[in-house]
């Protein structure tokens, strides 16, 4: 959908919810939370609605059982991993800070065909500080049978079906940057209500 259209979609759903006025400009406010709604979307919402995009493997790294793949610039979230001998695919990548992450060190709780871990961190392997997916137990010189990433789209560039959750999503956050709480939590309720039935 058009930004125009989703920006419309908003402010009809904010006449919805203030039909005694506004005291604050919320156009202003609609352009940034409407970018910020589509990002929070692709971060945390459903993977089947999301296009996904082929993850590109040519400079992979190998290194002590792992590979590392650099990550796109327009880099959101994985979708799905899989390198050979790996049983299930992985389709959530943790950070640094998960204690899935912090057990990597014990040999025996470490990742294993059977249960293989992608991690997204930075790190110095080549040139400097880059961003990393590191992909654990790995056999060196193998490229992934799946590898494919959520990239960062605008707005206007996501599927039209989720239209209405992303202007909902925009609204709820713009009422609450207005101070009423109570009717950005209805509209809120009104997004994730939005979520379930597509």
């Amino acid at each position: 959908m058009e930004r125009t259209g989703l920006i419309n979609l908003v402010k009809i759903k904010l006449d919805e919810y203030t039909p005694e006025g506004v005291s604050l400009p919320f156009d202003d406010y609609i352009g940034p939370m409407l970018d910020e709604s589509s990002k929070d979307i692709q971060e945390k919402g459903p993977i089947h609605l999301l296009t996904s995009t082929e993850l590109p493997c040519d400079d992979i790294i190998f290194q002590n059982n792992k590979a590392y793949i650099p990550v796109p610039a327009d880099y959101i979230r994985i979708q799905e991993i899989k390198f050979p001998l790996w049983k299930k695919s992985v389709r959530v990548a943790i950070s640094t800070e998960n204690p899935n992450y912090t057990i990597q060190d014990n040999e025996f709780l470490a990742a294993g065909y059977a249960r293989p871990i992608v991690t997204v961190l930075s790190t110095n392997i080549v040139d400097g500080l880059k961003k990393y997916l590191e992909c654990a137990k790995v056999l060196d010189n193998t490229t992934p049978s799946v590898a494919s990433y959520i990239k960062k789209l605008k707005p206007e560039e996501m599927p039209d079906i989720l239209a209405e959750s992303i202007s909902w999503l925009c609204a709820s956050k713009i009422l609450h940057i207005g101070g009423q709480a109570d009717k950005a939590r209805l509209a809120y309720e009104q997004f994730a209500n939005s979520l379930i039935i597509i």
